[in-house]
């Protein structure tokens, strides 16, 4: 890939990333000055399980339909045809699967937003094999702007719905109305082929269920780690309480969003650099999980500090609650970060097994976390449960890359970075009814003087992450 188009896709990445942010967070800010509790609540719940559908028509097998979209431009018509036929079937399966999960289980007032979610589903087959193919194409400027419009339309349509007393089952409409114009949109982009039947083959058909196992299992893990909070916690408590948990979440998913584009960033040069100099790799991965985890965590104790502030200014009285969440949950994005950039190492080192097992043990932590802590502490032990997901992650990845790549430095690192951030919560906790000023002081200088006791922080710790950040620029040029 030249560099030219390489940075053209993270400039449209990064873009899309940030008006997709905005944009959602100004919607859920104007519902929680709008909707009740409840209401809220539902509508939390209804677009965490929609955000999930929305990845599944393809059982997880994006990643082989971007590769072949990329190597194979051949064949793209029959594989795009191919792949709808695919998809389709499993949409409607999913589809009445959920409509049926929400009438049975959900109050009344739920019902027909779940139905209209199923019905989402039709365009989502396409959208996604559209989209897929357009990644293998390198055409990631036109996927922004499809998704940047629906994004903006979504956000204008549901304060119309809201002015006119259209309520939850009116922003799902409008939901499902512009899913159907996103496929529309993609089915007139004359850089994507139209899908013919007479195309379909049954050998090909067959690779595809074939190649479902590995990946479902990866995106069904990653899917339920990153949504099953609001669902479990929807169902041992309320919606009352998700309103609450959504209002912190919604600024946790924010601040993914800087990480996930470093990330990006980040991951072409350690690819070359895994493949062409090991010694290499290790001291610049050793860098950026240093810098990464160390800088965030410092951002992640101001955060906390502040959270009571930041939640009193964006929020109406009523998600004062919120604060206790984010004061926890802020520390899991510091963890997201290491995370990225070690499952991209262990797939440039083709260790999708290991990948697989780190998000499964994830995941078993997660449900034990929640079905442990949300009874005890409500919205802050899913918060607290969901922090140490990631942390959990890191944890085995990382023994992984001691074990197989010779970098027990790494997890040396790993664990003296626990140490600092663990003297800088506690420090912050026993000052935490003298306000915000003293608490970050607090929590920041503890870390500081943990850091420098365990060796993370020395004399010579600027020039290694200047010299890092030469050499991650120079193998991008």
């Amino acid at each position: 890939m030249k560099q030219q188009s390489l940075m053209g896709m993270l400039g449209s990445a990064m873009g899309l990333r940030l008006a997709m942010a905005a944009l959602n967070f100004g919607l859920f800010w104007v519902l929680s000055h709008r909707l009740d509790s409840n209401s809220l609540g539902g509508f939390s719940l209804l677009m965490n399980i929609f955000l999930l559908l929305q990845l599944l028509p393809l059982l997880g097998l994006a990643p082989a339909f971007i590769r072949r979209a990329a190597a194979e431009h051949e064949n793209i018509q029959v594989e795009l045809s191919n792949g709808v036929a695919f998809a389709l079937p499993v949409a409607v399966v999913l589809g009445l699967g959920i409509g049926v999960i929400g009438q049975t289980t959900y109050g009344e007032e739920l019902h027909a937003s779940f139905w209209l979610i199923a019905l989402a589903m039709l365009p989502t087959a396409w959208i996604q094999v559209a989209e897929v193919t357009l990644l293998g194409r390198e055409r990631m400027a036109d996927i922004a702007r499809v998704q940047g419009a629906e994004a903006f339309l979504r956000f204008g349509g549901a304060l119309l719905v809201l002015q006119l007393g259209g309520g939850l089952t009116g922003i799902f409409a409008v939901i499902t109305l512009l899913r159907f114009a996103v496929g529309l949109a993609y089915a007139l982009l004359p850089e994507l082929p139209r899908p013919r039947w007479r195309d379909c083959q049954l050998a090909i058909w067959y690779r595809h269920w074939h190649e479902v196992p590995m990946y479902l299992g990866i995106a069904l893990l990653a899917g339920f780690t990153s949504r099953l909070d609001v669902i479990v916690l929807s169902r041992l408590q309320g919606l009352h309480e998700v309103a609450i948990y959504a209002a912190a979440s919604r600024l946790y998913d924010a601040a993914l969003m800087l990480p996930t584009v470093a990330a990006l960033t980040m991951m072409p040069a350690l690819a070359r650099l895994f493949a062409s100099d090991r010694d290499q790799f290790g001291r610049l991965l050793t860098g950026a999980l240093r810098a990464s985890l160390g800088v965030g965590m410092l951002v992640a104790l101001v955060v906390s500090a502040c959270s009571e502030l930041i939640i009193g200014v964006l929020y109406a009285p009523g998600m004062s609650a919120a604060s206790d969440v984010l004061r926890w949950l802020i520390f899991g994005a510091v963890f997201m970060t290491a995370d990225q950039v070690l499952s991209s190492t262990m797939l440039a080192a083709r260790a999708q097994a290991h990948d697989f097992r780190a998000l499964a043990l994830s995941l078993v932590w997660l449900v034990i976390g929640l079905f442990w802590l949300v009874p005890l502490w409500g919205p802050r032990g899913v918060a607290i449960a969901v922090t140490l997901t990631p942390m959990i992650r890191v944890a085995y990845r990382l023994r992984w890359a001691a074990a197989t790549l010779g970098l027990g430095g790494l997890w040396r690192d790993y664990l003296r970075q626990l140490a600092a951030l663990a003297a800088g919560v506690f420090a912050m906790e026993l000052v935490w009814s003298t306000g915000v000023v003293w608490r970050a002081l607090a929590g920041c200088g503890a870390w500081l003087l943990a850091a420098a006791v365990v060796g993370l922080v020395h004399r010579g710790l600027l020039q290694d992450w200047r010299a890092g950040w030469t050499t991650l620029r120079r193998r991008q040029a």
